[in-house]
């Protein structure tokens, strides 16, 4: 069925004609589409309720969160528009429209400045992933997080992840098991080494920040003509979290050598871009993580390997339940085995990966 853009578009705080509809990104979760109304940009997003479960609470998360970044963009004497997404409301009121037929809708002004970020292939390009993402952590530093909803539960829970590894395993309901058993092996040989950070936040060495749960290099909107990172995009997951997780998961998909959807690529952690990347995320965070989180940050990076290879690993036994559009059959399988490399290169050089930590901290 037809979207009626004209009817949607009315029920929300905006005035102008449509001039121009066209879809939007490459995002495989929310239908995402640039609408024109004369001389003003939107990205209308229609949020996918099947993954987002409750689509009123990602929203309210997003209007405290963007709000906030408003606030605190304006204290700093810059311009909230171009350094953070601008939510509208409906007319109504409300922070989403939820059409008869049972579909969600939110509506943003687009920074008509920026463009998604490419993977970063320099050490300058590593410096701008990781200094965007710790100016969100800075920005939102004194931000009350428990206000948050969790919007995805157990995002980064390895107990919960690791359970749900043994079920796929015994299950085989696709009956893969017989194709990936040394990829099995490898994630349970390391299942006691996955706590760290846990125990860090439960015993207080590690607090709980507002992270944004998704800091994948295209989840950042770069400024056309300078190429300097302008914000962080995609929000829906943003909640309470380890702010070095958000780190890691970061270092993980910008800094490794190949893509991870590269069947069995020679995947490895490229410690020039880490130096530049942590450097900085550290200008400005240095001065806010507590000790054990500057001295679990390299580990980080190592779990977030873990954890996307077992996901993948996951999705393999399970069916590609989780897959939109895949090109091989064995896709999650080939990206499984990407991770559990990377995760492997991370562990030898994991030392090299502190001394830098400690160097660069010292400057911050």
């Amino acid at each position: 069925m037809m979207t009626n853009y004209e009817e949607i578009l009315s029920k929300f705080q905006i005035e102008g004609e449509i001039t121009d509809v066209k879809p939007l990104g490459h995002g495989k979760v929310n239908h995402t589409f640039e609408i024109i109304c004369g001389d003003d940009a939107y990205v209308l997003q229609e949020i996918n309720h099947i993954v987002f479960k409750y689509p009123t609470v990602v929203m309210n998360n997003l209007f405290l969160v963007t709000e906030y970044l408003r606030d605190v963009i304006k204290k700093e004497g810059l311009h909230p528009d171009l350094e953070t997404l601008t939510f509208i409301r409906t007319k109504a009121g409300n922070q989403l429209l939820q059409t008869e037929g049972g579909s969600y809708f939110r509506l943003y002004r687009m920074i008509c400045c920026g463009e998604e970020m490419q993977k970063p292939e320099t050490r300058e390009q590593a410096y701008e992933v990781g200094r965007i993402l710790g100016q969100f952590h800075r920005r939102m530093r004194d931000f009350p997080v428990g206000q948050l909803s969790e919007t995805v539960p157990k995002m980064h829970d390895m107990k919960y992840l690791m359970r749900n590894l043994l079920d796929a395993v015994r299950a085989d309901i696709c009956f893969r098991t017989s194709d990936c058993q040394e990829q099995i092996q490898f994630a349970l040989n390391r299942s006691g080494q996955f706590s760290m950070i846990r125990d860090a936040v439960e015993s207080g060495e590690i607090p709980l920040r507002v992270t944004h749960n998704d800091t994948h290099y295209s989840n950042i909107l770069v400024d056309k003509d300078t190429h300097k990172a302008i914000c962080l995009i995609d929000l829906d997951t943003v909640m309470p979290g380890v702010a070095i997780m958000d780190f890691g998961d970061s270092v993980r998909a910008a800094d490794a050598t190949f893509d991870e959807d590269e069947k069995y690529g020679d995947i490895e952690l490229d410690l020039e871009r880490y130096r530049s990347h942590l450097t900085g995320y550290a200008a400005e965070m240095g001065r806010v993580l507590t000790p054990k989180e500057r001295e679990l940050i390299g580990y980080a990076v190592w779990l977030a390997a873990m954890e996307k290879g077992i996901r993948y690993l996951i999705n393999y036994l399970t069916g590609d339940q989780n897959m939109t559009d895949f090109s091989d059959e064995r896709q999650n399988l080939f990206r499984a085995v990407n991770q559990f490399y990377l995760a492997l290169d991370i562990e030898e050089k994991l030392g090299q990966m502190n001394e830098i930590a400690r160097a660069v901290f010292s400057r911050h």
